[in-house]
């Protein structure tokens, strides 16, 4: 299983992709803004993206618009502080696969790859 990961905070992201390859997961992206994201999707494939959706100057439910209009094979968790009912409604109508609220731990993050893991 191929991820991307995309956060604006460069702990985050490392901490994430290394508890992942723990686990046996391929991060091949890590990005910090969808820019990089797209940018990186126009010549590598990934079967999933864990998707921060606040970011400084950019909306990631925009972001996960457009990975559902333009990249629908791809799944996409939503990884957000953000427990508020009208934020889970919006992401889940936009297509979005899961949602993990942060703080989260290691099995939270992995249950919710599990779910979509090939034979």
């Amino acid at each position: 299983m191929k991820i991307a990961l995309v956060d604006d905070s460069d702990m985050l992201r490392a901490a994430i992709s290394n508890t992942l390859e723990s686990f046996g997961y391929e991060v091949m992206c890590q990005a910090a803004s969808s820019a990089e994201l797209f940018d990186y999707l126009k010549t590598n494939k990934v079967n999933i993206v864990l998707l921060d959706i606040f970011f400084p100057n950019e909306n990631g439910l925009d972001t996960l618009r457009a990975l559902k209009q333009y990249h629908k094979d791809i799944k996409v968790i939503i990884i957000t502080g953000m427990n508020q009912k009208i934020i889970t409604q919006e992401a889940q109508s936009l297509g979005a696969d899961d949602i993990i609220y942060k703080p989260f731990s290691t099995d939270d993050l992995t249950l919710a790859l599990q779910k979509f893991k090939t034979t």
